[in-house]
């Protein structure tokens, strides 16, 4: 399909969160902040996001916001982002939707404070675990932002792990595009489209065909 205007080539495209959706972030940054105090904290539950992440951390930790703000700027200044696990079948799933000819828009929220290594590591994060990718969106409103760069005719799909970001992209976008990925961390949270990444890649793929089958 041709843009009738510039003759350029236009794709059907894809946005999916990278902490929490891509990588194991929730895991990767509790085992830091336990290890960050002294003495070591222990947890008594695992977040399921029955509440906002913060909230549930300033109680399990039972510390205040300005050790919140502390440990998350250490976590940062740390270079952990570099570290953060993968979760099974992300790798797979973001290849194999790369392979069926479309954009990948891979999105994150801006950090409580800005800092330069921020870009670099979660670059070097992405090509440590091979994630294609067309561009990157730091934003807290990422969705907004990707609405400015492409049509929003052309997004099929907005994978996320959080339902505040799954409603903006709903939102923003116009119709129900939000896939929320289905972890560990958000279990407590009902959502319409909510599917593990093995899943998720195939309800990915079917739209991504879709797509096609409708503009060619």
């Amino acid at each position: 399909m041709l843009c009738s205007k510039c003759s350029a080539r236009i794709v059907p495209v894809v946005a999916v969160d990278i902490d929490g959706t891509l990588g194991n972030y929730h895991k990767h940054f509790v085992d830091f902040a336990l290890e960050y105090f002294r003495p070591p904290h222990r947890v008594a539950t695992m977040y399921a996001g029955e509440e906002s992440f913060k909230q549930w951390w300033l109680r399990e930790f039972r510390l205040g916001e300005k050790d919140w703000h502390d440990v998350k700027l250490a976590y940062r200044q740390g270079g952990m982002k570099r570290t953060m696990p993968i979760f099974p079948h992300a790798r797979v799933m973001m290849n194999r939707i790369w392979a069926l000819d479309i954009e990948i828009w891979v999105t994150t929220t801006r950090p409580y404070l800005s800092l330069d290594n921020i870009v670099p590591d979660t670059v070097e994060w992405l090509n440590r675990n091979a994630i294609p990718y067309e561009g990157i969106l730091f934003d807290e409103d990422k969705y907004q932002q990707l609405v400015e760069r492409v049509d929003p005719d052309r997004i099929v799909a907005v994978l996320d792990d959080l339902p505040e970001m799954c409603l903006a992209a709903d939102e923003v976008i116009g119709h129900h595009v939000s896939i929320m990925a289905a972890t560990a961390y958000n279990r407590d949270v009902p959502w319409p489209t909510k599917l593990e990444l093995k899943e998720a890649d195939r309800e990915i793929n079917r739209r991504i065909r879709a797509w096609w089958k409708q503009h060619v």
